[in-house]
């Protein structure tokens, strides 16, 4: 795996990195003129930033990926990450980067109390639909760490107003979720066997918190056992490295793609997992040999 695909932002990672700024645009047609450089484009909540693709200026509606930062993270390294930014090229979508009150966000569980984040969401997406040439049906959301769990909290409570889903490396938080809005979404999880920061099983943290276990988070998001002995299988699946062992589930009721992927690695992730995803869940077109993986049977 190239050094150039990767892209990892440990806790405690808070520089913000050079990069490109934010497109803004008006319907029909994108406007030259950028979200502040300084706060990115504002709604009632907060703040997000975003990058359009070249072929936006046609004013054609196109999809995007919303990912979300991890903890310490901002939406402006997000946006300047060159993996991300160049798998979005590729796929001719946005990227939006969140921005997280306080570097963090306010999940259920969650030490952070900033704000309702399913009610910042909500209203990111409104603006982004009324501003740009963005597809609201075309959607993945996408995040690492703190950020893949506040994917899986949309993923239960807001699955409709994304097509797809793809956390890295984050789960539920305790006290897991009783049980989750329908449809059950599409979503394809990353985790590393070695990751020590949000274990597999979760760890408990300072003042009673505790990052959640997650094969118990997919047994809520689809109840019925149709992932019941994943956690068994995990244990002599994966060697070490950095390449994907992934298993496809079963017998959910639906045809939603869900789906596990585990590498040897630690906290880390990686771009072309997001691209995979997509390509996956969000395009006929198959997911390319490089960004692929080894899929074992449910």
């Amino acid at each position: 795996m190239a050094p150039a695909a990767r892209f990892a932002f440990l806790i405690g990672l808070g520089a913000i990195l050079a990069g490109a700024a934010p497109l803004q645009a008006q319907q029909p047609r994108p406007s030259a003129e950028p979200c502040p450089a300084d706060g990115g484009c504002k709604v009632a909540s907060g703040s997000y930033r975003i990058l359009l693709p070249p072929e936006a200026v046609s004013g054609r509606q196109g999809g995007a990926i919303v990912f979300f930062h991890g903890y310490q993270g901002t939406a402006a390294e997000v946006i300047a990450d060159p993996a991300l930014v160049a798998v979005a090229r590729r796929l001719g979508v946005a990227l939006i980067a969140p921005e997280g009150l306080g570097r963090s966000w306010s999940f259920p569980g969650s030490p952070a109390r900033n704000r309702d984040e399913f009610t910042f969401v909500a209203e990111m997406l409104d603006d982004i639909a009324r501003r740009f040439p963005v597809d609201p049906h075309r959607l993945m959301a996408s995040g690492f760490s703190q950020g893949g769990s506040m994917v899986w909290y949309l993923a239960c409570r807001m699955p409709t107003r994304f097509a797809a889903f793809a956390p890295i490396a984050g789960a539920f938080w305790e006290p897991l979720p009783e049980s989750c809005a329908g449809p059950r979404p599409k979503l394809i999880h990353v985790h590393g066997t070695s990751d020590s920061t949000v274990p597999l099983a979760g760890r408990a943290l300072r003042q009673g918190y505790r990052q959640g276990d997650v094969f118990k988070s997919f047994a809520i998001l689809a109840p019925g056992g149709c992932t019941a002995g994943w956690a068994d299988a995990a244990r002599d699946a994966v060697a070490g490295g950095t390449a994907l062992t992934c298993r496809l589930a079963s017998g959910c009721g639906g045809e939603a793609r869900l789906e596990l992927c585990l590498h040897g690695g630690g906290h880390v992730a990686d771009a072309a997992w997001v691209e995979r995803a997509w390509r996956l869940t969000m395009s006929a077109e198959p997911a390319p040999l490089a960004a692929g993986a080894r899929l074992t049977s449910p």
